[in-house]
């Protein structure tokens, strides 16, 4: 990693239009968020998992030691499979403050660093898909329990989080939390575009986004940098990995499929723009979005079937 996909976005990316550096002026951006982005290759085994996620995190920040944020995907403590969480959940879960939350508030205080992690969580009320995020001091600064589960999730003794999506703040920036699912209900949807949400954290167990469809979708829908994190290898299915940071008008700047790794990217948040630039934004990315559903209608109809 990079890929060299990602090598031609970069270059793409790198010759951006005066039309796009003029809608959203990174050149001028008061705010700034480097991040790094992983797709993890997991065992069955917990502790294996925590020695991964050390490894990783340790790798990032030798080779890119301005990292400010690590993400990685949904519930990488163990192998995810629905259809046998009965018996994963019992091996793979701990509560939340636990071994691995202790593991990675050690590495947050060490790098000073955020880190979000997606775990399997034994609550009194059962089990949780969740992601946490830990702040550089060490301290547990938000909880995302998995709110839209599927319904082998259910049926193998998960429970719902209470709401959609989650928010909080890193470095004066507004961040929203969600777990893969959650982002197909219209509930989430709608959270998301009140939210005013400058970031989003999105963590994954997710196989496929053919022709990068949900990721450029999402990336117009919000006006928002989006940063996802994945799951790779084969475990009960083969997980593809693929990786994703977006930009708010709908540019894929970070991209990598069918490997492990990690991407790095420095967000630049531009603040402060007039109301009429914001408009013609605003009517630039959303409009290409409709054009962008209705030549992909094939692949968004095979999300609900």
């Amino acid at each position: 990693m990079p890929s060299n996909q990602t090598k031609q976005l970069d270059i793409q990316v790198a010759h951006l239009s005066r039309l796009g550096e003029w809608l959203y002026p990174e050149k001028s951006a008061t705010k700034r968020l480097t991040v790094a982005t992983v797709a993890m290759q997991c065992a069955r085994d917990v502790t294996e998992n925590r020695q991964r996620i050390s490894n990783i995190v340790q790798r990032i920040m030798r080779e890119h030691p301005d990292t400010e944020l690590v993400l990685f995907g949904e519930m990488v403590s163990g192998w995810y499979n629905p259809q046998a969480m009965i018996q994963a959940g019992s091996n793979i879960s701990e509560p939340i403050p636990g071994k691995t939350t202790e593991l990675l508030s050690d590495l947050s205080r060490k790098y000073a660093i955020f880190l979000s992690c997606g775990l399997s969580e034994k609550a009194d009320d059962g089990y949780h898909n969740t992601q946490v995020l830990i702040n550089p001091q060490g301290e547990i600064q938000a909880i995302h329990r998995k709110w839209n589960l599927k319904l082998a999730e259910r049926e193998a003794g998960y429970v719902p989080g209470a709401k959609p999506i989650t928010t909080t703040e890193i470095k004066g920036l507004k961040v929203a939390m969600m777990i893969c699912s959650d982002s197909a209900h219209p509930r989430t949807m709608r959270e998301l575009l009140r939210s005013g949400a400058e970031v989003i954290l999105f963590s994954l167990a997710d196989d496929r986004d053919e022709k990068w469809f949900v990721a450029k979708a999402q990336a117009r829908m919000y006006d928002a940098w989006i940063v996802t994190a994945n799951r790779y290898g084969q475990e009960h299915h083969y997980w593809n990995g693929h990786t994703v940071i977006s930009d708010p008008l709908g540019r894929l700047r970070k991209v990598s499929v069918d490997q492990e790794g990690y991407l790095v990217h420095t967000l630049k948040i531009a603040t402060g723009q007039s109301r009429a630039r914001r408009l013609l934004r605003y009517t630039c990315v959303k409009a290409p979005l409709v054009v962008h559903i209705l030549r992909n209608w094939r692949i968004l109809k095979s999300y609900y079937q």
